[in-house]
């Protein structure tokens, strides 16, 4: 249909009609009763004709005789649902060819009329045919709006994840599912660092994800698109859609979407969803990029206090990093998520904070501690969950519950196996580990085999035993590559049984 503007301001559509007939008059008598109900009619004379006009321009329905020479009805019709499956066709017969005109109907005709044409019959197949399309159409629409809103809200429920790398990984399968590219590409711009990164492929095997190329500062669009066109290099050319990603105007990235020469484009419908889905993308991977940025040096800060703790005690300084670092190692050796690892992260690093609110005649008192000193100094995890409670509330009980004991006889809440925290077992393994091989005021680090052995003895008991096992089983194979970063004279270390590498 074409628009054009009515007197009340809104747009009009004018159905679009072509009447394909060798007969002038019966052509002449169905133009001119088509355009004395206001629809825009065109006439030719053969099916070769009608095929050049449809190339031309779109139209709504096509009347066609069946028998023509060059090209008959029925091959015109097949023309017609290949080339343009938008297009109705309407067959013209004469009363002896209604066997044909039943074949036409089997091959997707909409319906046909008998000559001579009765002009009843006609307004009444044309206007029906019409009213089909509009309910198609709205039925389309609903459609579409429908998937809109789907995608919408998946695009919100992704966006609100903030973590880049889980939102990377979702868009990028939904892509896929939705559109059934061969390759998917997408890249990340950094305005502070001017480059731009390879974040993501899948599909297209030869691209080195993390590869970057750098972006002139304020980089424009098309400075943007030449470098992704460089980062993807003879991906850049072929049956594809690369779509900018933009927040206010300002480029953040770029996707791209690679489909094999046979695969068939996307459909006015699949671009308009393509469009509404990546919309969405380049705000939430700009959100993601500035929370990714906002985690990194929030970590450096808290690793900062940590340090800062530790170093109020010379025999405790670097512990909370080491204890990080071992922690880290066995979660990663459980295959934990990368979720609940940050948050271990976290946890471990600041599993001492609690320490800022003992005085130092405790903290640092060359012997042991009266019992008095000892309960004072039990506190600490309490304090400490108290101190980021209303930063990190999903650290709070990793730190409250760090010196429990899997038996129940630790400290402060007496929690018992799986009651504690699986983060705070961990945690407790790792700290009793660098803390047993680490030199205090009051006495020297133990050998690494001899701690082991201590973590074995307490296995179920102060420490959950397969836990231990991930320790050992990682000090075993990692060796000094693990314990790097610890001060300690050179040994020969075992643990169970195997010999590890000279520390």
């Amino acid at each position: 249909m074409q628009t054009v503007p009515s007197l009340n301001g809104h747009s009009a559509t004018i159905p679009r009609m072509l009447v394909v007939e060798d007969d002038p008059l019966v052509r002449m008598v169905c133009v001119r009763w088509l355009k004395m109900r206001q629809y825009h009619a065109d006439q030719v004379e053969n099916g070769i004709r009608a095929l050049e006009q449809l190339n031309e321009a779109p139209y709504d329905i096509v009347l066609t005789d069946l028998s023509m020479p060059l090209l008959n009805g029925l091959g015109l019709l097949r023309q017609i649902k290949e080339r343009y499956p938008e297009t109705d066709a309407i067959m013209i017969t004469a009363y002896g060819s209604i066997d044909t005109a039943k074949q036409a109907l089997k091959l997707g005709a909409f319906d046909y009329l008998t000559k001579p044409l009765d002009l009843d019959d006609l307004e009444r197949t044309v206007s029906t045919c019409l009213e089909m399309r509009e309910l198609k159409r709205l039925r389309h629409e609903r459609e579409t709006l429908s998937e809109m809103v789907a995608l919408m809200e998946l695009s919100r429920t992704i966006s609100s994840r903030l973590d880049v790398g889980t939102q990377v990984g979702e868009f990028i399968n939904q892509l896929r599912n939705r559109f059934k590219p061969a390759g998917v590409a997408l890249s990340l711009l950094d305005p502070n660092e001017h480059k731009l990164t390879l974040l993501e492929q899948k599909g297209l095997q030869a691209l080195e994800v993390g590869r970057t190329v750098a972006v002139p500062k304020l980089g424009s669009e098309e400075q943007v698109l030449r470098a992704h066109a460089e980062l993807v290099q003879h991906y850049a050319t072929g049956n594809q859609r690369v779509h900018l990603l933009c927040v206010q105007e300002r480029p953040v990235g770029v996707l791209q979407m690679t489909w094999n020469e046979a695969d068939p484009p996307l459909s006015d419908k699949e671009a308009q969803l393509f469009e509404v889905f990546t919309s969405s993308m380049g705000v939430a991977l700009e959100n993601g990029r500035l929370y990714s940025k906002l985690k990194h040096q929030n970590l450096q800060t808290i690793a900062a206090l940590a340090r800062a703790i530790d170093a109020r005690d010379a025999y405790t300084r670097g512990h909370s990093e080491q204890v990080t670092k071992y922690s880290v190692r066995m979660a990663q050796a459980m295959r934990q998520t990368e979720l609940w690892v940050e948050r271990l992260r976290y946890g471990a690093l600041l599993h001492d904070v609690g320490k800022i609110g003992v005085p130092d005649a405790i903290l640092l008192k060359p012997g042991q501690l009266t019992q008095d000193e000892f309960e004072k100094m039990k506190q600490h995890p309490v304090t400490g969950a108290r101190i980021v409670e209303e930063v990190l509330e999903d650290v709070r009980d990793i730190i409250r519950h760090h010196h429990e004991w899997y038996n129940g006889t630790g400290y402060p809440d007496r929690l018992k196996g799986e009651e504690i925290p699986l983060e705070s077992r961990v945690i407790a393994v790792a700290d009793a580990f660098d803390a047993m091989t680490s030199d205090r005021a009051y006495r020297k680090g133990m050998t690494v085999d001899k701690a082991v052995k201590i973590l074995q003895s307490g296995r179920n008991e102060q420490w959950q035993g397969d836990l231990v096992d991930v320790l050992v089983d990682l000090i075993n194979v990692e060796g000094e590559v693990l314990l790097e970063g610890k001060d300690r004279p050179a040994q020969a270390i075992f643990c169970d049984g195997n010999v590890s590498k000279v520390l």
